[in-house]
């Protein structure tokens, strides 16, 4: 049986797997009111003590939602809610960070894909599964 802790950070992960992925597209969508996209990649790796890493999510996925994305950053039923790796893929892309869970290799381009939130852009980290 899962935990709602455990359900809870796998939900806070889903979202910044999301928000990594489309940070462009988010940031776009947002226009010059994307205050609480900066919020969250400021607090990715250093949360500060009073605002945790779920409220900025929560508000950040409140912004996407009145800009005109009915899933904001927690998605939705259209949306994989399915861990990168455990679907028979052949390749992940896993945070280097360990923050979120990741991307498959049918959800990135050609490029290498990048955290977002780690520094430097720091590349994802590449496995093959077994």
């Amino acid at each position: 049986m899962t935990s709602q802790v455990e359900v809870g950070g796998l939900r806070i992960a889903k979202a910044l797997s999301y928000v990594c992925g489309n940070r462009d597209e988010l940031a776009a969508l947002l226009d010059e009111d994307d205050a609480a996209l900066r919020a969250v990649e400021a607090a990715v790796g250093r949360p500060p003590a009073d605002v945790s890493l779920t409220t900025l999510l929560d508000a950040l996925h409140a912004a996407v939602r009145c800009a005109g994305d009915p899933s904001g950053v927690y998605g939705g039923m259209g949306r994989n809610v399915t861990l990168a790796g455990v679907a028979g893929l052949d390749v992940v892309y896993r945070c280097p960070l360990q923050l979120c869970i990741g991307r498959s290799g049918q959800e990135v381009d050609g490029d290498v894909p990048r955290c977002r939130f780690a520094p430097g852009a720091t590349a994802l980290i590449r496995e093959r599964l077994p």
